[in-house]
């Protein structure tokens, strides 16, 4: 039976269905907050899990909470609920959602009963945010300082050398990690000021070489997926990118990631793949729809797999030296961006970011993932209330063709199963499907 509209997906890897076994800290931090009184931090991705862990701090994130809340589809009343106090229907959904949550919470004197996780969120005692990637991220915390919770906020602002430079000279060089420097020295000032301790700089060194640990085997992993059959798919790689987000520095994730790296590697060598007959792969581009991660497994019913992902995808990991540790932060993510602006930044230039998001946005880098994944066909996902990942999806498409691989567009939402139309989707994908039917993989 193939899947249906809003079915929950199946996952392939044995890691992964036994995530919350490996990954204990992670689920079970709204019970560890309740018998806390430590500091709690709500924070987005592009503050970076080492920092905190460096200071011991409870943390929650709310744009996790976004796809629990949409996996479960509860994330409507929440979103409703922010629509109804102003915030626009076009607004990104994670925020939204958590507007919608923050409001009732307010309105009620408790966390909102339709929290999908037991408790809800805690009560934050600071909010830690970042302007990287998208403009509403850099309000959103601000917002709900302001409206709903009196709590301090520290909202980091990583920028990034334009299209139009050469990020080799040591003058832009020099620059741009200045001001990254600065922005990462501000947020160790405030976690100073507000849990009352001192960055242990040691502690953050060691962190950090777990880090690299981890992040080292989820790259290797990623790069066995250009093997055919392809030994892991979309619903996999969305359900194990928790640690790479935000548990990077903790030993959980080291040993998630070099199960999971096993794992996909036995499959290579035993040719195990993810559907009895492969005949098509595909790269998705965009946020996945959160509340039906099945339509990942619909596609294999058809035969098509998606080999990779734009989203949350690390991609080239460096090794910095570690000496310095709040240095190697700061190099590392250079470095980064550097290798991103080499692929070439037609459609986002602003590409020096702490987190681990990608686009797949250069020419370079989208000749070099058709040919090495040996991809036939690519799928977008025009998430209707998330413009960073949705800019530029035309220009890519274009690109594609030019490379002789056909691609879809469809419009929907990560978080908002009402933009969700099953039908009209399910029949776009068979004719998309009937124009990669006998087309060679490229690179075969």
């Amino acid at each position: 039976m193939t899947a249906s509209e809003m079915r929950r997906a199946k996952r392939h890897l044995e890691t992964t269905r036994k995530m919350k076994d490996m990954l204990p800290r992670f689920f079970m931090r709204a019970l560890e907050r309740r018998f806390s009184n430590e500091p709690l931090a709500w924070c987005m991705v592009g503050v970076p899990p080492e920092l905190l862990k460096a200071f011991d701090l409870l943390w929650e994130w709310p744009e996790n909470f976004g796809t629990i809340c949409a996996s479960r589809l509860v994330a409507p009343d929440f979103i409703k609920a922010a629509e109804g106090d102003g915030y626009s229907p076009e607004l990104c959904t994670y925020v939204t959602n958590t507007m919608g949550y923050c409001k009732l919470w307010k309105e009620r004197g408790e966390p909102p009963e339709e929290s999908p996780i037991p408790g809800g969120m805690g009560n934050p005692s600071m909010l830690l945010g970042s302007g990287f990637i998208c403009e509403p991220r850099y309000k959103w915390f601000q917002a709900i300082a302001t409206r709903y919770l009196d709590v301090p906020v520290y909202s980091s602002d990583p920028l990034a050398p334009p299209w139009d430079v050469d990020p080799h000279d040591p003058r832009i060089a020099g620059h741009y990690k200045a001001l990254l420097r600065e922005d990462l020295q501000g947020q160790v000032e405030f976690l100073e000021r507000h849990t009352g301790k001192k960055l242990d700089l040691d502690l953050l060194r060691e962190i950090l070489a777990l880090s690299h640990k981890a992040l080292a085997y989820w790259r290797d992993t990623l790069y066995l997926r250009k093997a055919i059959p392809c030994p892991m798919g979309a619903t996999d790689y969305f359900s194990a990118i928790i640690p790479q987000m935000y548990m990077v520095g903790e030993q959980e994730a080291v040993d998630f990631y070099r199960e999971i790296y096993h794992e996909v590697k036995d499959r290579v060598e035993r040719k195990i793949g993810i559907v009895e007959e492969e005949k098509y792969r595909l790269i998705w581009f965009g946020l996945p729809p959160w509340f039906n991660l099945g339509f990942f497994n619909y596609l294999e019913s058809l035969g098509a797999v998606v080999a990779i992902e734009s989203t949350y995808n690390v991609g080239d990991w460096f090794e910095v030296d570690l000496d310095d540790p709040l240095e190697a932060i700061v190099e590392r993510t250079w470095r980064r961006a550097v290798k991103m602006h080499e692929y070439g930044t037609e459609v986002m230039p602003e590409l020096c970011n702490p987190a681990v998001f990608g686009g797949f946005v250069g020419s370079r880098m989208l000749e070099e993932v058709v040919r090495e994944y040996s991809l036939n066909g690519a799928i977008m996902h025009l998430t209707r209330s998330c413009r960073a990942v949705s800019f530029g999806e035309v220009h890519t498409r274009n690109r594609l063709a030019e490379l002789g691989v056909p691609s879809l567009i469809f419009e929907s939402d990560m978080a908002d199963p009402r933009l969700w139309s099953d039908a009209q989707i399910k029949t776009r994908v068979h004719a998309f499907i009937e124009t990669m039917a006998g087309r060679s993989p490229a690179g075969s």
